[in-house]
């Protein structure tokens, strides 16, 4: 019973604790004051079940040890003697609940204010074992036999040997389990601060709010958190357009700032069109099976420099294939001219089959990504082949294909309310025209080329109003037929159908000549014999003026 008033005194005064627990000189005395008053009072509390966990509370050894030093010297005993009178009088009054809610609420109080006073002591000791040792790290430096670098090669570089290159100039922060993103970023802070910059190049996208970025090709012009930024003010400057290919030092971002700048520019100029005078040549000379393509359309339907070409196909015609052949060849006669191959909503094997088997820049947008992307990557191309051609450069565009562009742009385009056959909005038609009718020969120097494939027979009405749309737009078209594919005669293309506009402006007099007696001789065949006798007589010949002269014979 006398472990009752201790509990009920250490209650009622919060942070004052037993009298009988103070280390103080002059506790004895304040311990038999709090007894004799204590012990007077309690009997009826003693008599109660609630007074049971009375020594439970009176364990605590560190908050008494607190209350004594608060209380301090001989005014202690008084303060505990009016503590326990206090106690006394509450539990005759029957005010058992008020000290119990009390201690539950010290209680919660001790615990939290525990908390607090040792949790900034945890994390101060541990930032001080973690932060010792950076302080005694050399800052960034670069070595006097450091290699100089672009903006592209570190994007190329795996991720294991951008963090050599950030040990070697004392870059330990932060990039150890960073993304490959954030360690060229730390890297790209650190070269153009202390060494003498790192060279960036791009192609230019300006975005509607003015402000542009200079886009990778290899990465399909996607937009990266590494990509260079152009200001307004540079960009009106040196009036730049989407599409241009920027070189030049980039500089650190200053306060604020998220991305490098780039400051050098180059200019461009307006250009005249003119109708395809020199020719692409297909043919390798090889013999090869894949040569007979190039060899067939060398006769009849020639390409040329600034051509505007419509691959008209069913699905399952080999299209994928005939554009190839049609990218290896003129890589292989061609090699100073500038191949983009563009493949929208394709399958991704065949974008990866495409770019293992043709030697140029292939971009790309699958069928698993948006139709915003789709149409972002289409305005990039054409942009970039644009600005090529001002600087006076042969491009061709192989685009695979155009009627699913023309899907894309028709999904994003704002509705119009007039809605054309097959649900295509009447605005939607709009840019596809441009990007394929951006195809032409420059008097200034330089041509755009474009061979686009469009899809018939797909079963969509959609599909049929594209084509019917495109097929005035074009100068040369190959059509191909899938009787002749099923079967299994590559390439198969209907002769009769195919054929190039102002032909005689890229084949010498002569040559058109036999290319038009040969026509002769195919047309009354029907599409499959025609092919065949063709394809035949080609196999026996390795190049289109050995199968001339044996034709003569």
């Amino acid at each position: 019973m006398a472990n009752t008033p201790l509990f009920h005194t250490r209650n009622l005064q919060g942070e004052v604790h037993p009298v009988s627990e103070q280390p103080t000189e002059n506790g004895d005395a304040a311990q038999a004051s709090a007894r004799t008053q204590a012990d007077a009072s309690s009997n009826d509390a003693a008599s109660t079940p609630k007074a049971a966990p009375a020594p439970k509370p009176a364990a605590e050894p560190r908050p008494a040890a607190e209350a004594a030093v608060n209380a301090g010297g001989s005014g202690s005993s008084d303060n505990a003697a009016g503590d326990a009178s206090a106690t006394a009088a509450n539990n005759d009054s029957g005010g058992d609940q008020a000290p119990r809610e009390n201690a539950r609420r010290d209680r919660h109080r001790r615990n939290r204010r525990d908390r607090d006073r040792n949790a900034p002591a945890a994390r101060v000791s541990n930032d001080d074992s973690e932060t010792e040792p950076r302080d005694n790290r050399p800052p960034p430096t670069i070595p006097p036999d450091f290699p100089t670098y672009s903006l592209n090669d570190l994007k190329r570089f795996p991720a294991h040997k951008l963090l050599d290159i950030a040990e070697q100039l004392n870059i330990h922060e932060g990039v150890a389990r960073a993304r490959k993103q954030d360690v060229i970023f730390a890297l790209l802070k650190v070269l153009t601060r202390v060494g003498d910059g790192v060279a960036g190049e791009g192609v230019l996208e300006i975005l509607p709010d003015g402000f542009g970025f200079l886009r990778s090709a290899d990465a399909s012009y996607l937009a990266g958190p590494d990509d260079v930024y152009i200001s307004p003010s540079q960009i009106r400057r040196f009036n730049l357009r989407t599409g241009d290919e920027i070189a030049g030092r980039i500089r650190s971002p200053k306060d604020g700032e998220r991305y490098v700048a780039l400051l050098k520019v180059d200019t461009i100029e307006n250009l005249t069109p003119l109708f395809p005078r020199q020719r692409f040549t297909l043919e390798r000379g090889n013999g090869s099976t894949e040569d007979i393509t190039g060899r067939v359309m060398d006769l009849m339907s020639p390409i040329g420099k600034g051509q505007r070409g419509l691959i008209v196909s069913p699905p399952k015609a080999g299209k994928t294939m005939l554009l190839q052949n049609v990218a290896s060849a003129i890589m292989y006669n061609h090699p100073d001219v500038h191949l983009i191959v563009l493949l929208i909503d394709e399958r991704p094997e065949e974008v990866t089959e495409m770019q293992r088997t043709v030697r140029g820049e292939v971009v790309s947008s699958t069928f698993d990504e948006p139709a915003a992307r789709h149409v972002q990557v289409a305005e990039m191309v054409i942009e970039r082949a644009k600005r090529l051609v001002e600087h006076k450069k042969d491009v061709v565009i192989l685009l695979d294909s155009i009627t699913r562009l023309a899907r894309a742009y028709n999904t994003v385009v704002p509705s119009s309310g007039k809605v054309l056959t097959g649900g295509v909005d009447a605005n939607a038609l709009h840019r596809p025209k441009r990007f394929f009718g951006a195809a032409r020969n420059v008097e200034e120097g330089g041509s755009l080329t474009i061979i686009a494939t469009a899809l018939v027979e797909t079963g969509s009405k959609m599909d049929e109003v594209i084509y019917e749309e495109f097929k005035g737009t074009g100068n040369m078209e190959v059509h191909m037929d899938r009787r002749i594919a099923e079967k299994r005669v590559y390439p198969a293309i209907n002769i009769n159908r195919s054929g190039t506009r102002r032909e005689e402006l890229l084949i010498d007099a002569d040559l058109l000549q036999k290319i038009w007696i040969l026509r002769k001789l195919l047309h009354p065949m029907d599409e499959l014999s025609a092919i065949e006798f063709l394809l035949d007589k080609m196999k026996n010949t390795k190049t289109n003026e050995e199968f001339f002269g044996f034709m003569k014979r």
